[in-house]
C-alpha cells in the first residue's frame, strides 16, 4: 500500500513537470539533448506507473482480452513509447509534431483528488485547495505557451525570451479573469479564435476556482453560519408567537451561550454520525478526569469507564434551572463541566455550591432513594447526565464491579441515614 502511494505520487508530480516542459518545447525551446531524454524517459514511467495499476484493478480476467482494453489504456501505452528517442534513433532529427501524443499524459492531472483520499489526516481546506493550487499553473502556463507560438499579438515577440513569457502570462491572465484590458490585443484571425477560447476557458475554469474559493471561506466559517441559521428560524418563531421581550432575551441569551461555548453545536448532535467507540473515546478524553473522582468508581477498569462514556448524556442548563428537588426519585448522576450549581436542603437552607468538575447526584445509582435535597443551576452550565438505567445495565456486564456498587451502597445508606448529608461532592 506504501509502494503504491510513493508511485502514484512520483506519476501526478511528473504529470505536472511534463505540463510545463511540453509546451515550452513545443513553442520552440532547444534543449539539450540530455534534458529531452530525461523527459522522454520521465514520460514513459509515468505512463508505466498508470499501465501497471490499470492491470491492478479488480474484475479483469486473462480468458476475457476485450475486457482490458479502454481509450485509457491505449492512450497510455502510446505514451508509454520515448517518442524522442525512436524519432532521433529514426531520422536523427529531434521529434516535434510527435511530442503532441505526449499531452495524452496530461490526463492524469484529475488523479489529484483520488490521490488526496489516502490521506483522510488532510483538513477539507487542504483537500480543496490543493487541487486548485496543483491545476492552475500549468494550464496559465500552458495558455501562455499557446499565445507566444501564435506571436504575442500586439505585444509582438521579445528579444529577451523571459520578457516575452511574462507578457504572455499577464495577457493570460488578464484574458482569462476579464476580457483583458487592451493593452495586448489579438492581431491576427487566428489570435482572435485563440483568445476567445481562451476568454471562455476562463468563464468555466475560473468561475469553478472562484466557486471553490467563496466555499472554502465560508467553510472556514461554517460553525458561525449553523448559529445564525439557528437564530433566524427561533426569531422567526417568536415573531410568529408575539413572544414577550424578557423571554426572547432568555432564549437569545441560552444561543449566546451555545455559541461562545461550543460554537453553536451541542455535542451529541456533531458525534450522532460517528461510531459509537469513536464517540466513547471522545469523550473518555474530554471527562476521563472527572468520572474517575466519582468514589464507588475508582478501580473500574478502563472497559467499564469506556462503556460508561457511550451513555452520558450532554445537557446545557440555564439560570435558575432546577435539576430536581426534595423527595423526586434519585435517576441521574450529574457531572459539572462548567458553570455553578447550587444545592439547597429541605429547609431551602444553601448547602454547597458546586462547580467545574464537580458532580453530585451518585447515589442514585446506587439506591432508590428519593432526593434529600434540591439541586439548581446558579449560571449557565454545561452538564453531563448518567442515567441509573444506562448505569445499570452497563454493569449488568460486570458483576464483580456489581457487587462492589452494592457494598458501597449499603456503606453509604448507613453513613447518610446518621448524618443526613446529601450525595453532593466536590472534585477536591
Amino acid at each position: 500500500m506504501q509502494k503504491s502511494i510513493y508511485l502514484k505520487a512520483l506519476a501526478i508530480l511528473g504529470v505536472i513537470l511534463v505540463s510545463f516542459w511540453l509546451p515550452l518545447r513545443l513553442i520552440g525551446l532547444a534543449p539539450s539533448e540530455m534534458l529531452e531524454t530525461q523527459f522522454d524517459l520521465l514520460i514513459s514511467v509515468i505512463s508505466a506507473i498508470h499501465v501497471r495499476f490499470y492491470f491492478q484493478q479488480p474484475g479483469k480476467s486473462w480468458k476475457e482480452l476485450g475486457s482490458w482494453w479502454d481509450a485509457g489504456l491505449v492512450a497510455d501505452l502510446l505514451t508509454l513509447i520515448p517518442i524522442s528517442l525512436v524519432v532521433k534513433s529514426i531520422t536523427g532529427e529531434h521529434a516535434d509534431h510527435w511530442l503532441l501524443l505526449n499531452f495524452l499524459t496530461l490526463r492524469h492531472v484529475k488523479d489529484i483528488k483520488p490521490f488526496l483520499d489516502h490521506f483522510p489526516e488532510l483538513s477539507p481546506l487542504a483537500y480543496r485547495l490543493v487541487p486548485i493550487l496543483a491545476m492552475l499553473p500549468p494550464v496559465v502556463h500552458g495558455a501562455a505557451c499557446g499565445w507566444i507560438a501564435l506571436g504575442s499579438g500586439s505585444a509582438g515577440p521579445a528579444a529577451d525570451h523571459l520578457t516575452q513569457y511574462i507578457r504572455a502570462v499577464y495577457w493570460t491572465m488578464t484574458t482569462l479573469c476579464t476580457v483583458g484590458y487592451g493593452d495586448i490585443v489579438p492581431k491576427t484571425s487566428v489570435q482572435m479564435l485563440y483568445a476567445g477560447g481562451i476568454q471562455l476557458l476562463g468563464v468555466g475554469f475560473f468561475g469553478y476556482i472562484l466557486s471553490n474559493v467563496a466555499s472554502v471561506l465560508g467553510r472556514q466559517d461554517a460553525a458561525r453560519e449553523h448559529h445564525m441559521n439557528n437564530l433566524d428560524r427561533i426569531e422567526t418563531f417568536m415573531r410568529m408567537h408575539d413572544t414577550p421581550r424578557q423571554l426572547r432575551n432568555e432564549v437569545r441569551g441560552y444561543y449566546h451561550y451555545l455559541w461562545t461555548r461550543k460554537k453553536g453545536y451541542l455535542d451529541r448532535s456533531v458525534l450522532a454520525d460517528l461510531p459509537t467507540k469513536i464517540q466513547s473515546d471522545l469523550f473518555l478524553h474530554l471527562n476521563q478526569s472527572i468520572l474517575q473522582k466519582v468514589p464507588f468508581l475508582r478501580g473500574a477498569s478502563q472497559e467499564l469507564i469506556e462503556d460508561l462514556m457511550r451513555e452520558l448524556e450532554p445537557q446545557v442548563a440555564v439560570p435558575g434551572e432546577r435539576l430536581f428537588r426534595v423527595g423526586d426519585g434519585g435517576d441521574a448522576l450529574y457531572f459539572i463541566q462548567s458553570g455553578e450549581v447550587e444545592i439547597v436542603g429541605a429547609d431551602r437552607q444553601k448547602i454547597a455550591t458546586l462547580s467545574d468538575g464537580d458532580f453530585f447526584g451518585e447515589m442514585a445509582l446506587v439506591s432508590d432513594r428519593p432526593r434529600k435535597a434540591s439541586a439548581r443551576s446558579v449560571s449557565f452550565c454545561d452538564l453531563y447526565v448518567l442515567r441509573r438505567e444506562a448505569f445499570d445495565l452497563v454493569i449488568s456486564a460486570y458483576p464483580e464491579f456489581r457487587e462492589h456498587i452494592q457494598q458501597v451502597a449499603r456503606t453509604r445508606s448507613g453513613i447518610n441515614s446518621e448524618n443526613g448529608n446529601p450525595d453532593t461532592h466536590r472534585s477536591s
